[in-house]
């Protein structure tokens, strides 16, 4: 089973960010995520057996011993970098609770499975919009780095969610097959 570990954004700030792209008109040539399927991914694990995801369950169940935090909404950046973008996101600023909650996700997967497929880079609080295959124009990149998105609301952060993706002609489906609640 292919599996991450995501914070689900939510309907309300979804419809924000899907109008906020739409007015700033950014054309360019990419494949763009579908908004019902934007999150923040905590940790993508790769192809996981079954049998390993039972166990993993009952160990996310115990990770959460701080109250709901929110998300804010930064910038557009990209992944290497704006110049030679591969991956645009809007980074998620979070005053550190979503890199420890993360961090604590990582180590329980890491018990788990220590020699799994799991990501092992280093997190950054991020919500893909598009993946891009081809070098940006001068143009393209000047637009990105200076688009200003207008105000857009925090995500409450309540729970976090193990979803399955299977990849598909028109991109990933995604199914959730548990969810965590954070603990007041």
């Amino acid at each position: 089973m292919r599996l991450f570990l995501a914070v689900p954004v939510g309907e309300q700030f979804t419809a924000q960010l899907t109008t906020e792209l739409a007015l700033q008109r950014l054309d360019l040539k990419a494949r763009w995520t579908r908004p019902q399927a934007w999150h923040v991914t905590l940790q993508f694990l790769g192809e996981w057996p079954e049998n390993h995801v039972p166990g993993l369950i009952s160990a996310l169940e115990k990770v959460c011993v701080y109250p709901a935090f929110y998300l804010k909404p930064g910038s557009l950046d990209g992944f290497p970098n704006l110049n030679f973008l591969r991956v645009l996101f809007l980074q998620m600023d979070d005053d550190g609770l979503c890199v420890r909650l993360a961090g604590q996700v990582r180590e329980i997967v890491e018990v788990i499975w220590p020699r799994g497929p799991q990501d092992r880079r280093e997190f950054r609080s991020h919500l893909t919009l598009a993946r891009i295959r081809r070098r940006l124009t001068e143009n393209e990149v000047n637009l990105l780095k200076n688009t200003q998105l207008g105000p857009l609301g925090p995500v409450l952060v309540e729970d976090f969610k193990l979803y399955s993706s299977e990849l598909g002609s028109d991109g990933p489906r995604y199914s959730e097959l548990a969810s965590f609640p954070l603990r007041k």
